[in-house]
């Protein structure tokens, strides 16, 4: 199932199903993704889906779509673990279906600049838009260090929001060892950091010499070990 999680600063605000064709986003209450911003234009950007792939296209609002924080200028590939930055808000696009929708209740709220839907949008200027959204892009900005190796390659950075762990052809990163399962584990950056799911049964995941049996947060510093593969996980939040 592929979601898009709409994030505030470190509050996530809601989750949405990507199930039609079209999907408009703005401050307008006839949208499917209302933000409700004055940076956000009234129909800011509209996400559309073909087949099994999907588009971003900005709708010429006053501040841009970016994607990773970089301005789009014009229909846009979207891939899982891509963030769709619209004013000071990201949208995440996900695939984690494991991952269960949020209560209402434990919703944050987000924090606008003198909000109002009735108002115009707030325009921002380009080149202060381009360096916010950089700094958004960066919140959660994170790499693991393969332990043993020196080369430029022994630094892995975190740029996806699931990044999968295993011997499979589909798996992120690979890892070593006769015991390593198939999926061995998966890192999620969610909305407190990043934390670390365990998946595999005949080698568990073990961080800072630990087995973990479920899920942990993941601080700067630990020592994750799968099989036979060592990682350092250095985070920037």
């Amino acid at each position: 199932m592929a979601i898009l999680t709409l994030v505030f600063g470190r509050d996530i605000l809601g989750t949405f199903e990507i199930n039609k064709a079209k999907m408009i986003v703005g401050r307008a209450e006839d949208c499917d993704i209302v933000i409700d911003n004055l940076a956000v234009s009234r129909h800011h950007v509209i996400i559309e889906k073909k087949g099994s792939d999907l588009t971003v296209n900005d709708l010429d609002s006053n501040n841009g779509t970016f994607i990773n924080g970089q301005r789009i200028t014009g229909p846009t590939a979207l891939t899982f673990g891509d963030e769709i930055g619209i004013g000071k808000h990201i949208l995440a696009f996900d695939s984690h279906s494991k991952r269960s929708k949020l209560d209402a209740s434990t919703l944050g709220e987000a924090q606008p600049d003198m909000d109002s839907p009735a108002r115009g949008t707030m325009f921002v200027e380009p080149d202060k838009m381009d360096k916010m959204q950089k700094k958004v892009a960066a919140t959660f900005k994170a790499h693991l260090k393969v332990v043993g190796t020196s080369s430029p390659n022994g630094l892995i950075s975190l740029e996806k929001t699931d990044t999968i762990f295993g011997k499979s052809g589909d798996c992120d990163i690979k890892i070593k060892g006769v015991f390593a399962s198939r999926h061995h584990a998966i890192l999620s950056r969610v909305e407190k950091g990043f934390q670390l799911m365990n998946l595999a049964i005949l080698s568990p995941t073990r961080v800072n010499g630990l087995r973990i049996e479920g899920t942990v947060y993941l601080c700067d510093g630990d020592e994750i070990a799968m099989g036979r593969s060592k990682f350092i996980f250095h985070s920037q939040c």
